[in-house]
């Protein structure tokens, strides 16, 4: 019963996220995408009609339409029920792992913030202050009451060091070559994630991060022959990488200690 409940929710906070990313625009301001997220009624983005509650069911819905829309009979895009399955799998994967706990509960809120700010930064190059503040400031409150095994002094620490691990290479790159080689959100975004991750594995992170960009680059020139890719978004690999060291925080940790004293 716990377990369908959990994937219930997760249906519905995947369609949610879907409609937070869809309606998302660089020229929002935080209150204007506050509202359109949750007063906006959902419509069909070919006839613009707006949606009744039982057209709105995650995947029920899609399967009683047929996947057409019911007034115009266009197609309804998987993109819609694969952000609704994939959350749902996210939670479903969590529960099963760390059972129902705080800790599930975090790592839950974490996925799906992490999700929607991934998938705004690959499609707008964009990390927007309103995003990555509330998340440094949420990761700071987390560790005075102790949440997260992260002290709110480490936590500060943390903030700290995230900035300059990224700030101090952007400066350097920006005198070498007189170009942006990173946009100030990555910044940002470290800076928060260092209340998240204990400071001792941002440098883990960032190197985690960087491979997986590596990776991605190479395919996107070599694998789809995108000849034309200056630039890629570094924002979702730092949130995959960081990720996976909440995740896995106090396994990593061990790990490290273990290898840092056989050395």
């Amino acid at each position: 019963m716990i377990m369908f409940i959990v994937i219930c929710l997760g249906l519905c906070v995947g369609s949610f996220i879907n409609v937070a990313y869809c309606r998302f625009s660089p020229s929002q301001t935080l209150s204007v995408y506050l509202k359109e997220i949750s007063f906006q009624r959902s419509i069909c983005p070919c006839c613009r009609t707006k949606l009744e509650f039982w057209q709105l069911i995650p995947i029920v819905s899609w399967i009683i339409l047929k996947r057409r829309c019911y007034y115009c009979q266009s197609f309804i895009l998987f993109r819609y029920v694969a952000w609704e399955l994939l959350v749902a799998t996210l939670f479903l994967v969590i529960y099963l792992d760390k059972d129902l706990s705080y800790q599930s509960f975090i790592l839950m809120f974490l996925s799906c913030y992490f999700l929607l700010l991934a998938s705004i930064d690959f499609k707008y190059f964009l990390l927007p202050d309103f995003f990555t503040q509330p998340l440094m400031w949420a990761g700071l409150i987390a560790a005075y009451f102790n949440i997260t095994n992260i002290r709110l002094d480490e936590a500060l620490i943390g903030i700290l060091c995230g900035y300059l691990l990224l700030k101090l290479p952007a400066i350097l790159f920006y005198l070498i070559s007189n170009k942006q080689g990173l946009g100030g959100g990555d910044i940002k975004l470290l800076a928060a994630l260092g209340t998240w991750v204990p400071y001792q594995l941002l440098p883990l992170l960032l190197i985690i991060a960087s491979l997986l960009g590596m990776f991605y680059y190479i395919f996107q020139k070599n694998i789809l022959k995108k000849q034309s890719l200056t630039i890629i978004p570094f924002g979702p690999f730092l949130l995959i990488s960081g990720y996976y060291l909440c995740y896995f925080c106090q396994e990593v940790s061990d790990k490290l200690y273990v290898l840092v004293n056989n050395l």
